[in-house]
């Protein structure tokens, strides 16, 4: 039976997520996957059928439906794929912070930087070498308490987690720092990082 997927995409003055939102597609085609993608954030409260949801979303100040909503989801057993700036999220938002793990506080400069592979067996890392990605650089506000830290790099003389894991309630999130623009959505690392992630999350 087909994984029912819902990717949440939806650009903002910064990013062009839902070019990124399109790409996954591409990527999954060849996955048995049933995709629904949507620009909409009222889906959040519709999220009941998915297995799935992948956020590209930038979610700012989010309404308490829409925090309830997607923290019930994972907590209920299902998984949830967030990407790039959805640590970009009001102080608030506990509950959503509690559940993504870290709040972003700021980035580096646009620029090219290596990736190090943690953990190469873990299936969403397994078969990638630490690799270059130009990219924003994403700073968090702590260390993400419970997750497996698949890949980090090094900024401002600290170890930054880039890639992670973790459980909520009975489900799991993936967090991928990476995805500024089109440039770093094309690098090849990206991009496995990513159907492997969806991969593992739907296993």
């Amino acid at each position: 039976m087909s994984s029912k997927v819902l990717i949440l995409s939806k650009n903002d003055q910064h990013h062009k997520l839902e070019t990124l939102g399109s790409m996954i597609v591409e990527w999954t085609n060849a996955l048995d996957l049933e995709v629904e993608v949507t620009h909409d954030r009222d889906m959040l409260s519709k999220l009941g059928d998915f297995n799935l949801c992948i956020f590209c979303v930038t979610p700012g100040e989010m309404t308490s439906k829409e925090e309830q909503s997607l923290v019930d989801f994972v907590e209920d057993g299902k998984k949830l794929l967030a990407v790039h700036s959805a640590t970009v999220v009001n102080e608030k938002n506990t509950k959503y912070i509690d559940l993504i793990g870290a709040r972003f506080t700021h980035h580096s400069p646009y620029h090219e930087f290596q990736v190090k592979i943690e953990n190469a067996e873990h299936p969403v890392t397994k078969g990638l070498k630490d690799f270059k990605i130009s990219d924003e650089l994403y700073v968090l506000d702590r260390e993400p308490e419970g997750a497996d830290v698949l890949a980090t790099t090094v900024w401002e003389n600290k170890v930054q987690p880039m890639v992670y894991t973790k459980k909520y309630g009975k489900g799991e999130m993936l967090y991928n720092a990476l995805g500024h623009n089109e440039v770093s959505f094309s690098n090849p690392g990206f991009q496995k990082l990513i159907v492997q992630g969806i991969k593992w999350l739907l296993r």
